[in-house]
């Protein structure tokens, strides 16, 4: 198994290994210690990673990945609804050419908020 150092995954992710040790403090993530003393990670938990930043965009809290951790997994069907609510919104932005497709926008953008 292929573990990847903390500072490894910062420089070329950009994460910072504060935020790593804390994802690990709240057992989101299960880091471990190499033989040099140095925290390092699982290709698993880099999947963890991944999910936990797409869930932090569809607007989960880090509370809610903590009380919900065995269902991250879900966090890929809420961007698919996501991206389907917003490709359908890009679709009736390009239809204000009457004052109904207007009001159905307005009714539109009011359910998405």
């Amino acid at each position: 198994m292929t573990l990847f150092t903390t500072g490894d995954v910062c420089k070329r992710t950009g994460l910072t290994e504060r935020s790593i040790r804390y994802y690990s403090n709240l057992d989101l993530l299960k880091a471990r210690k190499n033989a040099n003393g140095q925290l390092v990670l699982s290709k698993f938990e880099l999947e963890k990673i991944v999910q936990m930043l797409a869930a932090k965009i569809t607007g989960y809290k880090l509370k809610d990945l903590i009380d919900r951790q065995s269902s991250l997994g879900l966090v890929k069907n809420d961007l698919t609804q996501i991206i389907a609510d917003l490709e359908n919104i890009l679709f009736h932005l390009d239809l204000t050419d009457s004052e109904e497709n207007l009001m159905e926008n307005i009714k539109l953008l009011r359910y998405c908020q």
